[in-house]
C-alpha cells in the first residue's frame, strides 16, 4: 500500500466511523482548491524555510471552521513533512469514498468534446465492465489529434491517433530492413 493511500484510508475510516464521508471529502476539496487558487499560499507551504509552526497557524486559520478531522488531518500531514502529497491523498481518498458508494470516476480526453451519444456509450461500456455508477468528465486536447483516452481509477486507456502514430513509428523504425542485392 502507498503512503497516499495509507493516509487516504485511515482518514476514510475515521471520516466514515463519525458519518463524515460528505463533510469531511467536500473540506479537503475546498482546502486543495483554496492552495492551488492561491499560489503565495502553495509556495509558503512549499517553503522548507517556513517553519512547521507558522505553517500550522496558517493552515489553523484556513481550516478553523471545518470538521475536526480535516484539520487534525492537515496538521498531521504538516508534523510529518507530507502536506506537499496533499494533492495525490486527497485524489485516493476520493477514489475510496467513490469506492465505497459503488462510484466510479471516469475522466475521458479528447480532441473534440464528446457528443452526448457517444458519452452515453462510454458511461454504459465502463458501467458493464465495472458494475458501478460511473461519473465522467472530460476534458479537451487537441494534440491528441483524435480518438480519446480514457483514465478509469488507476487504469489508463489511450485509444488517441498520437499513440497510435507513435506506435507506429516505433514498428517503423524497430522493422527489420532486408539489404537489397546489389548486381554489378
Amino acid at each position: 500500500m502507498s503512503v497516499e493511500s495509507t493516509y487516504a484510508e485511515a482518514l476514510y475510516e475515521a471520516a466514515s466511523e463519525q458519518g463524515a464521508l460528505a463533510q469531511v471529502s467536500g473540506e479537503l476539496a475546498d482546502f486543495r482548491g483554496a492552495v492551488a487558487d492561491n499560489p503565495e499560499l502553495a509556495a509558503a507551504l512549499e517553503n522548507p524555510e517556513v517553519s512547521v509552526e507558522a505553517k500550522k497557524g496558517v493552515v489553523g486559520q484556513l481550516v478553523a471552521d471545518a470538521h475536526p478531522l480535516v484539520s487534525n488531518f492537515l496538521l498531521v500531514l504538516l508534523d510529518r513533512t507530507r502536506l506537499e502529497e496533499l494533492e495525490s491523498i486527497s485524489e485516493a481518498f476520493s477514489t475510496r469514498v467513490a469506492e465505497a458508494e459503488g462510484r466510479i470516476e471516469v475522466f475521458a480526453v479528447t480532441a473534440v468534446p464528446l457528443a452526448d451519444d457517444l458519452r452515453e456509450r462510454i458511461v454504459a461500456r465502463v458501467a458493464e465492465q465495472t458494475g458501478r455508477k460511473v461519473e465522467l468528465s472530460q476534458a479537451v486536447d487537441p494534440d491528441i489529434i483524435g480518438g480519446l483516452v480514457l483514465h478509469v481509477g488507476n487504469t489508463v486507456v489511450d485509444g488517441s491517433v498520437t499513440r497510435r502514430l507513435s506506435d507506429l513509428r516505433s514498428n517503423l523504425v524497430d522493422a527489420p530492413v532486408e539489404a537489397a542485392a546489389t548486381a554489378e
